[in-house]
């Protein structure tokens, strides 16, 4: 009886006094799972980061319930791609304003591309005398880049006579290794902010992480190697390889759906477009998401005589057991998909 009794008050004191617990620790939701591996790694057993669109969503066809308001609500922390990308949040950001949770764009400081948008497709029978390079409009965060306006403002221009980059951004960073470095800086930041006394562990997990996305970025180029370079072209179902296409040297030649999310609408010509260029472009196959419908984008390659690669991973990463369980095996199994179909 004593033993017991002494073997219960250890395992109370253990508890009190002993390592880190999930109530000890801040608690942060992500709202995306690309984001919340990064954070958690940063972040260690000295933070507990769980994300918001589950494993294998599209994020675009999220729908916020009042489950996750609450959730949100009663965090320490939110992490956010930013760019605009987060619009299933709604009016749910103006309300936490002022609130305990802290609201964090992890995506700051990134070079930002801009998205063609609705009209991408207009001028795409041309798009082999016309090709276009990536177009960087801006470092997000920056008082000089809105990411929610569609156009550059020239009335605005023309009264101050400033260059104000007004413009749509492709929020899809991610794609590119090197600005998952700039979200784990950004990460160890908040939680330096969030939680002092470990800033020293998360500084430390965040360089580790980062030597790990240095790594990465070699392996992608050598994977990506085999693909000759007139082969370079891609076409997806919505536009959300910017950032990988700029990166490592590859030519977004179209899109299924003319927008950085798969939630635009299509017009009879622009799918008419859309064939020409493929054929034009002799290119092989068209690259679809596991997460998205890929029905367009089937009637669109039996028309233009392709194949259709359904296997791409874009806005979340997989199931546990799945072949993108992480960012880092989710950018090392889009490239060998990649890499397979244009190889030859």
């Amino acid at each position: 009886m004593k033993l017991r009794l002494w073997m219960l008050c250890l395992l109370l004191f253990g508890v009190i006094a002993g390592g880190v617990s999930a109530q000890d620790v801040p608690q942060v939701v992500a709202t995306t799972t690309i984001v919340a591996d990064v954070a958690q790694i940063v972040g260690g057993e000295f933070v507990d980061v769980t994300p918001l669109v589950p494993r294998d969503a599209d994020a675009h066809a999220f729908i916020l319930n009042p489950t996750d308001a609450t959730r949100i609500a009663d965090a320490d922390m939110l992490l956010m791609v930013g760019a605009s990308y987060e619009t299933f949040l709604g009016d749910l950001l103006d309300t936490l304003a002022g609130d305990h949770t802290q609201l964090v764009t992890v995506s700051n400081g990134i070079d930002m591309l801009a998205y063609e948008g609705e009209h991408a497709h207009e001028d795409e029978a041309n798009a082999a005398d016309d090709h276009h390079e990536a177009e960087y409009i801006g470092v997000l965060g920056s008082p000089d880049l809105d990411c929610t306006a569609a156009t550059h403002d020239a009335e605005e221009e023309a009264d101050t006579g400033d260059e104000h980059l007004h413009g749509a951004c492709d929020p899809h960073v991610w794609m590119n290794p090197h600005n998952v470095m700039i979200w784990a800086n950004n990460i160890a930041d908040a939680f330096n902010a969030l939680d002092p006394e470990h800033a020293g562990s998360f500084r430390a997990n965040a360089d580790a992480y980062i030597s790990q996305l240095e790594a990465l970025d070699s392996e992608l180029t050598e994977i990506l190697a085999v693909v000759p370079e007139d082969a370079r072209k891609l076409v997806t179902n919505h536009e959300f390889m910017g950032y990988f296409a700029a990166t490592y040297d590859f030519e977004v030649v179209a899109t299924v759906f003319p927008s950085a999310s798969t939630l635009a609408e299509l017009d009879p010509r622009s799918l008419i477009a859309l064939i020409e260029t493929i054929q034009t472009e002799n290119v092989p196959a068209i690259f679809a998401e596991v997460s998205g419908n890929s029905e367009v984008a089937q009637v669109v390659a039996q028309e233009a005589g392709v194949q259709v690669v359904t296997s791409l991973y874009s806005e979340s990463l997989s199931d546990v057991d799945g072949p993108a369980a992480t960012y880092l095996d989710f950018m090392r199994f889009n490239a060998h998909t990649i890499a397979d179909a244009l190889s030859g």
